[in-house]
């Protein structure tokens, strides 16, 4: 869906752009549109640059949004620019956005240009070195927000306009929970929640592989796996404390308490502690790097 020409970032206002049309992207974008983001005159509006074409055409479409193979153009037409590629390429993105960014004039106010990365371990001071301006988000939402359930952590100078933070803060609310927190938690929040996902995955498939060697079917399994899974946690949602339910699920002598001390045994905890250990030391190394 071609767009008109204009002077970048001038004619066109209240422009969402993405840099990069991956899972993520879609994610953010298919939530703006559920929340009202359909277009119409005067509505937000969205652009994407994707190197693919078979990707531009199914994201145009399917959402209805413009689409571009230059990263130089999604980011000059936006006022808020959401880089949604991997922390390896990013420094490439950031050399063919870098001269869209706004003139000394509009590096901190309330009409300048907000960049939002969530690009693992790639810090705020990096981004801000390489763009020229300081009206930069970092953000770490997570995969469910696929399926509308994402949770999203943002990390951002208390130089950024508040009308540009509640926009921000809209995009990733589209796809679940938000919250702020200082930068210096985000290796550990990139462990826990960015790539958690992927550690529950692999939780519930061994519990579910295991009933299934014990006999059940594998269908039976995963489907008793997912919702065991989600019934725990909606649980602990409600305020029980993990401490609690695991009192009233076990009683003594009984099945609960034979499977927790074989976990105990096998050192079940401190398993996830190196886990988690390893993802932050990581999400660190890809910031150094």
């Amino acid at each position: 869906m071609p767009l008109p020409a204009s002077k970048p970032g001038k004619d066109l206002k209240k422009m969402t752009g993405f840099i990069g049309g991956g899972n993520m992207a879609e994610a953010l974008i298919k939530g703006i549109r559920a929340g009202g983001g359909a277009p119409r005159a005067g509505s937000t509006d969205i652009i994407v640059s994707e190197p693919t074409e078979q990707r531009r055409r199914y994201l145009e479409q399917t959402y209805g949004v413009h689409t571009t193979e230059s990263n130089r153009e999604a980011a000059s037409r936006a006022d808020v620019v959401v880089i949604a590629v991997k922390p390896q390429v990013i420094d490439q993105v950031l050399r063919d956005i870098a001269d869209g960014m706004p003139g000394e004039s509009e590096k901190s106010g309330e009409g300048g240009k907000l960049i939002v990365s969530i690009a693992a371990g790639i810090r705020l001071s990096y981004l801000t070195e390489r763009l020229g301006t300081k009206n930069v988000v970092r953000a770490m939402p997570n995969t469910p927000a696929l399926a509308g359930e994402g949770m999203t952590v943002l990390a951002l100078c208390e130089c950024i306009p508040d009308a540009g933070f509640s926009r921000v803060k809209d995009i990733f609310m589209s796809v679940g929970k938000v919250i702020v927190m200082p930068e210096k938690y985000m290796d550990a929040v990139t462990a826990l929640s960015g790539s958690g996902p992927a550690f529950y995955a692999l939780f519930i498939e061994a519990v579910a592989e295991g009933a299934a060697k014990a006999g059940l079917p594998e269908d039976v399994s995963l489907e008793l796996a997912l919702q065991t899974a989600l019934g725990t946690v909606r649980m602990l949602e409600e305020g029980i404390g993990t401490l609690k339910l695991r009192q009233m699920v076990t009683s003594p002598g009984g099945t609960t308490e034979a499977g927790l001390k074989v976990l105990e045994e096998r050192g079940f905890k401190g398993v996830l502690y190196d886990t988690i250990e390893a993802a932050v030391r990581r999400a660190g190394e890809l910031g150094k790097s």
